[in-house]
């Protein structure tokens, strides 16, 4: 595999480099300059490079692909005269060629020579012109504004109104072009991601803009503006802007090549440091006629800035491109959603206005656990993209598994032109009692979530979910994925059921735990919360935090993590402050796109629990635990002379027994030998003739 040295924020460029770039590219000049002029530039183009390297090793490990994304562009036409006012046609020749090239569409892609092709790229990349301003009216995404400069350079003052420009959309929203006189010979030039927002995008000099209307040779096929988006996902020149073999560029599967390529040469081309250079890529500097291709390790470069956390994620997610003038949404429902103690609540439902036209009615139609809808008339005013929560009327239900669906139609009383966003559901659990402890939960069964557990996963992407991969013991766990969750900062959540602790003193929480980070050092760590609700998740108090390097149970690693028998941790809280008449536990886990956090052997338990009677005169404490070669246990039963008492592996075999002597009234003290016992949770079970109360152990 070929060494890549990313010289672009940190060498500094030769004086005969910025005469050759003026030439054609301006991007590297720009991207000096920001290093010079804007702080923090330098740091942020660290951070894109650390998170792109991140995701291209991820990505070539886990092997995922990610959908189309799509772009939604604005084209500013600044110009001093009517051949710089570049036609619409022209403009559209454009985006054509964009998304002929990006999606490995072009016609000469029959050009690549085999021994490129296998590694030639579609980017899954598509780009639309915006069909909504910032404002949310409707738009063709062409701007045209008139200016009295008679050239603009790389200064970026065709970037500002103040400066004879236009200024940008925003950059979370659009991919700015700008169209103008560069002068100079200059083509054009793109910021890198990671610039300022209000200079984000590309520069096309008017000459060189498309494929129709005003262009010249041999710059006239719109590859000028594939060039330039290149640069802006995130793509350097082929030769990584440095003379000499010891450069390059970051992508593996481009060969290491000495300097640019000009004009259109006879494949196979060779220079100082390849047999074979790729002059056809469209990151060189050859004629647009000779242009053809981007490679694959190019395309994980620009996919990785749309992931999560990377810094085009949000217009990659952008929908400034509306095609209907009548579609409501059903965004979201607010509630319900996971557990409720409640049997009487009103659902609330997030909708949002997604056509051109202002949105004043729509039908909101609603059905729950499958019965016929119900519908709720709105009424209103919401522009485009504009969002309402909106309360439906209350609803009564009895405790166990629900389900809501919500369905919206016939916006403005017209047919909604997309019915594709229409419906949004929601799984809950009604639960106004609460069970009754011991939770000992292995996960050991799927499917998973359990009825009365809740998932949530407000992003949409990895989330806790069951594993047979690991284990503390038997053959199943939860884990989250954060080895392959790019979603920095995403909080994912496992909520329990509600459980009653009616008359119950003293309650403990037990789970095991296993996590290992994926960069060394710990500068990155994802993170773990217990959290206690006492007012049926109304209110929540952290009693758990961990991070690196405290959450740790084994080294890091760079391969996702599945964690050994033996790197497991055992972690016992107290719940006793917490105990009200209903408690909820949920697990919450922080994303910082590290690796794998495995649970298991979650346990909830009491000294007053007993299964056929929840007293205080029914109670046995465990300690210490985890325990090694013995394990004490303080009881009290109110009745009988003489109890038993039982160790419980998780397979349900009985692996002690013994009998205890009992006084009423009194507390008793007595040690089970456990040092012969292979380590991990067993119960302990104590018994009369009438009652049963049981603890969880570890063994180390």
């Amino acid at each position: 595999m070929k060494r890549t040295v990313l010289l672009l924020l940190s060498v500094i460029i030769t004086s005969g480099l910025y005469a050759q770039s003026a030439e054609q590219c301006g991007t590297p000049d720009v991207d000096h300059r920001l290093q010079e002029e804007n702080a923090g530039y330098t740091a942020r183009r660290a951070y894109v490079e650390d998170f792109t390297q991140k995701y291209i090793n991820k990505h070539l490990a886990s092997g995922t692909r990610a959908d189309v994304i799509t772009i939604p562009v604005v084209v500013h036409v600044v110009y001093e005269n009517d051949l710089e006012n570049i036609s619409d046609a022209q403009v559209l020749s454009q985006i054509d060629v964009l998304n002929e090239d990006l999606r490995r569409l072009n016609a000469d892609a029959a050009d690549t020579p085999a021994e490129f092709d296998a590694v030639a790229a579609d980017f899954e990349i598509e780009f639309c012109m915006a069909t909504v301003d910032p404002d949310g009216n409707p738009t063709t995404g062409i701007v045209r504004i008139p200016t009295t400069s008679s050239s603009f350079g790389i200064s970026d003052d065709v970037k500002f109104t103040a400066s004879g420009g236009d200024d940008a959309w925003p950059a979370d929203e659009y991919m700015n072009m700008w169209s103008c006189d560069l002068g100079s010979g200059l083509l054009g030039y793109a910021q890198f991601p990671g610039g300022p927002d209000e200079t984000d995008g590309v520069v096309i000099t008017y000459s060189s803009f498309g494929r129709e209307g005003y262009v010249i040779a041999p710059y006239d096929l719109g590859r000028t503006g594939t060039h330039e988006v290149g640069h802006w996902l995130n793509l350097y020149h082929i030769w990584g802007d440095a003379a000499g073999c010891g450069t390059d560029d970051s992508v593996d599967d481009t060969p290491v090549q000495d300097v640019q390529t000009f004009g259109c040469p006879t494949y196979p081309l060779a220079d100082a440091c390849s047999e074979s250079i790729q002059f056809q890529n469209y990151m060189d500097y050859t004629d647009d006629a000779c242009y053809n291709m981007f490679t694959e390790g190019q395309k994980d470069r620009a996919r990785a800035i749309f992931e999560a956390g990377g810094a085009r994620f949000a217009l990659g997610n952008s929908l400034a491109c509306v095609s209907y003038n009548f579609d409501a949404e059903a965004l979201e429902i607010v509630s319900p959603v996971g557990n409720y103690c409640f049997s009487t609540f009103s659902p609330i439902v997030t909708i949002r206005n997604t056509g051109l036209e202002t949105m004043t009615s729509v039908d909101i139609q609603y059905s729950i656990d499958g019965a016929s809808p119900l519908t709720y008339f709105w009424t209103g005013s919401l522009e485009t993209y504009e969002t309402e929560d909106v309360t439906l009327p209350s609803i009564s239900l009895g405790d166990g598994a629900h389900s809501i669906v919500v369905t919206v139609v016939d916006p403005n009383g017209q047919p909604d032109e997309n019915s594709s966003n229409d419906e949004a559901s929601s799984d809950f659990f009604i639960n106004t009692f609460g069970l009754t402890l011991p939770l000992i939960q292995g996960f050991e069964v799927d499917p998973f979530p359990y009825a009365g557990y809740t998932v949530h996963n407000p992003d949409g992407s990895f989330t806790w979910e069951r594993t047979t991969a690991a284990a503390k013991t038997g053959s199943a766990s939860v884990f989250m994925n954060h080895f392959e969750n790019t979603a920095i900062g995403a909080v994912d959540e496992l909520e329990l059921p509600a459980y009653n602790m009616t008359g119950i003193p003293a309650a403990h929480l037990d789970f095991d735990v296993a996590y290992a980070n994926y960069t060394p050092g710990g500068e990155y760590s994802d993170s773990l919360e217990v959290l206690v609700s006492t007012d049926c998740g109304v209110n929540w108090t952290r009693i758990y935090y961990k991070a690196w390097p405290d959450l740790n149970t084994a080294p890091a690693t760079g391969a996702a993590f599945i964690p050994a028998n033996d790197q497991w941790r055992l972690e016992s809280l107290s719940l006793t402050p917490y105990i009200g008449d209903k408690l909820v536990v949920k697990f919450r886990t922080v994303s910082s796109w590290e690796n794998n956090l495995y649970l298991d052997n979650i346990n909830i338990a009491s000294g007053t629990v007993a299964v056929n009677d929840l007293s205080d005169n029914y109670w046995f404490e465990v300690y210490p635990n985890p325990a090694d070669n013995w394990v004490n246990i303080s009881y009290n039963f109110a009745s009988g002379q003489l109890l038993h008492v039982d160790i419980i592996d998780m397979s349900g075999r009985i692996v002690f027994s013994d009998d205890l002597r009992n006084t009423p009234g009194t507390i008793s003290q007595t040690s089970l030998p456990v040092m012969g016992l292979p380590s991990g949770m067993y119960t302990i079970r104590i018994n009369d003739d009438a009652h049963t109360a049981q603890r969880s152990m570890l063994k180390n």
